[in-house]
Formats: structure tokens, sequence, C-alpha cells
């Protein structure tokens, strides 16, 4: 069995990692399309996002008022849900699965919106911020094998959870754990941010499926740091942490 390969300055993704977005065609970002992204921003967005993209709107306040997350700040550098290195913009497939997925029990799914509507979108959001015109942003290219679950699969990430992940997630993965407890971690804001209950995964922003789990571990969040230098040289044991996440909770079918 090949060993899967995390190579972190690559300019491609596998397919099936970027969910909702295997299908897109990008358009060019012309000055008509960012204004017709503005005119739909302004209509759909705005109420979360702020009218300057600052995380501000009216309804921020209301839907995270004493705790994070809150809407994103479109101005900063930092977003969560990417397939790029730690500290790197997203990758424009990474605004558009967010677009399209929404984020589960925050954002809805604007996947109501034409393809055409949602680059158009995302087009203006980056205009918020000068640096998705300068930086470059390798997305992180991903070759695994999926190893299948099995007792062994979810002992052995069962063990790397616990001294790894149980600090912030808690030893029952229930996201109480020690970091939590003491308040250490914070969100944007500087608001109180707790780690996800691994037993519900419906609850997961960035994705329940396995390989979207995969994806987060590899490549992280802003609160949560990557783990791929945990796996160089043992490579296998993502798989198993991902098994044994997945073995905590109900989840549909997987897509195939």
């Amino acid at each position: 069995m090949k060993k899967m390969i995390l190579v972190t300055c690559a300019t491609l993704l596998l397919s099936g990692l970027v969910v909702g977005s295997a299908d897109a065609i990008k358009p060019e970002e012309t000055p008509e399309a960012i204004a017709k992204g503005k005119a739909i921003f302004e209509r759909v967005c705005y109420l979360c996002h702020g009218i300057k993209g600052k995380g501000d709107g009216p309804a921020a306040f209301f839907f995270s008022s004493y705790v994070a997350p809150r809407p994103r700040d479109f101005n900063q550098d930092i977003f969560k849900f990417r397939t790029t290195p730690t500290g790197v913009l997203p990758a424009d497939e990474d605004l558009f699965r967010t677009v399209t997925n929404g984020v589960s029990g925050y954002m809805p799914s604007f996947e109501g919106l034409t393809e055409e509507e949602r680059w158009q979108v995302i087009a203006y959001v980056k205009s918020f911020n000068p640096n998705f015109k300068t930086q470059l942003r390798p997305q992180v290219q991903i070759t695994f094998p999926k190893i299948p679950s099995s007792p062994d699969s979810i002992a052995a990430g069962r063990k790397f959870f616990q001294e790894n992940c149980a600090i912030c997630h808690g030893a029952n993965a229930k996201g109480d754990g020690m970091a939590w407890q003491q308040g250490v971690l914070k969100g944007f804001f500087d608001l109180p941010i707790q780690p996800s209950d691994l037993t519900n995964g419906p609850q997961f922003k960035n994705g329940y499926f396995s390989r979207e789990i995969f994806r987060t571990i590899v490549t992280g969040l802003h609160q949560m740091p990557s783990f791929a230098d945990n796996f160089k040289g043992k490579e296998d044991m993502a798989w198993n942490v991902v098994n044994y996440i997945m073995s905590l909770s109900r989840t549909p079918r997987e897509p195939k």
C-alpha cells in the first residue's frame, strides 16, 4: 500500500477534497464581475459581514454576542477554511466551497446562487484585502490511501487523539478539554471559542465526511494547528485518527 505524501507547497489539490467546486469554472474577475458581486454582497451578505466586510454587520452581534465564532472580517488575512498552509490566505476554490456549502450552524449555503454569481461575490470579497492580489496561495497537495476503519485503526487513532487532541477537545471528544475549561481558547474579537464536539459530526464547520476531516487535520484551522508534521514518517496514523473521529458519531452515507 502506498503511503500518503503531504507536500506543503504545491499548486494542485486532488479532486474530491474541494467539495462543491469540482465542476465550478472560475470566470475572469473583471470590473463588471466585481460590481455584480458587490450588488449581491450588499443584498445577502452585509447583514452579517458588514457593508465594508469587517464582520460587524447588524446581525453579527445577535448571532454571536459573547462567544466566537463571529462573521469573518474579510479585511484581515485570517481565514479558517482553506487548503493552503497555515498563515496563507485561502485559495479561490476554498472560498467557493465555503460560499456553496455554508458553515454548519452559522452560515447558510448559498448554492441557490448560480455558480457565476458565487464567483462574482468571491471576486468582490477579495477586493477587501489587497493581499489576495500579491500573496502566493499554494494549495496543499495530498495523496493518500484511505485506511479502512477497523477496531485496530480506531484504537490507534484514539491513542493519538488522547495524546495530542484531548487538551482542547476533551478526553471524551465533547469539546470540553482543559484548554477550554481554563478559558485560554480565544477566537476573533477576543471572544471565547469552544472546540467542536466531535461526537456530533453534522456540527463540524469544515465538513464531517472522512475526506473533509482529513483535510482539517492536515491543514488546520485558525485556532487549530496543522498536524501534517506529526504524521511525517507515520502517515497512516492520520487516517487512524479520522476513523476514530468518524466512529464517535453517526453520519450520513459518505459520497463516493
